[in-house]
């Protein structure tokens, strides 16, 4: 690409930079960003008084900054799996979107290497996000006017796949509530309603619910018989936070077969969140010990477990960790 400042006898061919604002026919118009310069804009830049112009040119391997663009967009949406797709703005830059409702899934270290590159710039939402249909998620941005072909088909080839949206799945779901002494009526309305609103919210429009007393061998018979049925996950509310591995609802869990993957979270607010999964030979189920802060509507550290579980990625300690980072979301 070639960027120079020339006397305006000397403009044709060349690009015009940014708008310029000139007087046509008695008219205030504009000369787009882009323009290329004939013989007939050439005129009107004289007759408003223009003696030079910036612009530019391309090389013969070069692509102007909105083919780009387009290009680099096409390529991150190219496999309709991923449920992606753009729209090209004309200034060198593409925005792209989802075209589902899921969770927005990509490797930040990967992105992060395609930004090394200063020609081309990519930003996107953080991983891991839970994104409605038709929201943006990423823009890529080519920064100088024209890019070399062949740089351009580098990176292109290093985007293929790069992001995805993962659909939530339309899973079957069961809700325990248990309650100590006495049914607090109004905490455990509360607590259907804003489960309830949280599955809605991942397209997921019923559930079953069950509500017993806060009793370890009560609560294990029931997480027994639920696994006998088509259960895909069990979230339990219980009247307080689980404080400690072996209270009520870890034993109950434990007794009933399904193994405990991590008490404890890295999220705040979510921390006291308990996972586990029963696995048999015929079917994987997870069960979650909701912590308190599934309470409340306001995002939280069970959200992003819940997110991955509709989404079904195996979770294990190593990807608990990774929740860490951005996991302060008070």
């Amino acid at each position: 690409m070639i960027f120079k400042t020339v006397q305006i006898q000397k403009s044709v061919g060349y690009i015009l930079p940014e708008n310029i604002f000139v007087i046509k026919n008695g008219k205030k118009v504009k000369l787009s960003k882009g323009t290329k310069i004939n013989q007939q804009i050439k005129n009107i830049l004289i007759d408003n008084g223009f003696k030079h112009i910036s612009g530019f040119s391309l090389n013969k391997n070069d692509f102007d900054e909105n083919k780009a663009s387009d290009l680099i967009a096409r390529d991150i949406c190219k496999n309709r799996l991923n449920n992606l797709n753009y729209r090209n703005l004309n200034t060198g830059r593409s925005n792209i979107y989802s075209t589902s409702l899921g969770l927005f899934i990509y490797n930040s270290n990967k992105l992060i290497k395609l930004n090394n590159n200063s020609k081309i710039a990519i930003s996107a939402i953080r991983p891991f996000s839970k994104v409605e249909k038709n929201q943006e998620l990423i823009t890529a941005k080519v920064i100088p006017y024209g890019i070399d072909k062949k740089l351009l088909e580098k990176n292109i080839l290093i985007l293929k796949d790069t992001f995805k949206v993962v659909p939530f799945q339309k899973k079957n779901i069961t809700l325990i509530q248990t309650f100590s002494n006495r049914i607090n009526e109004k905490l455990i309305i509360k607590s259907r309603n804003v489960t309830q609103r949280r599955l809605e919210l991942c397209g997921i429009k019923n559930f079953k619910e069950i509500i017993i007393p806060h009793k370890e061998n009560i609560l294990c018979d029931k997480i027994r018989i639920c696994l006998k049925k088509d259960v895909d996950v069990i979230l339990i509310m219980g009247p307080n936070a689980i404080t400690h591995i072996k209270d009520v609802i870890p034993s109950a869990i434990s007794m009933s077969g399904a193994k405990i993957i991590r008490f404890g979270i890295p999220v705040e607010p979510g921390n006291l969140l308990l996972l586990s999964k029963f696995k048999s030979s015929d079917k994987e189920v997870y069960i979650i010990g909701m912590p308190s802060c599934a309470k409340s509507p306001k995002e939280n550290g069970f959200d992003w477990v819940l997110w991955r579980i509709l989404c079904n990625i195996n979770l294990n300690n190593s990807i608990l960790n990774e929740l860490s980072v951005g996991g302060l979301i008070k």
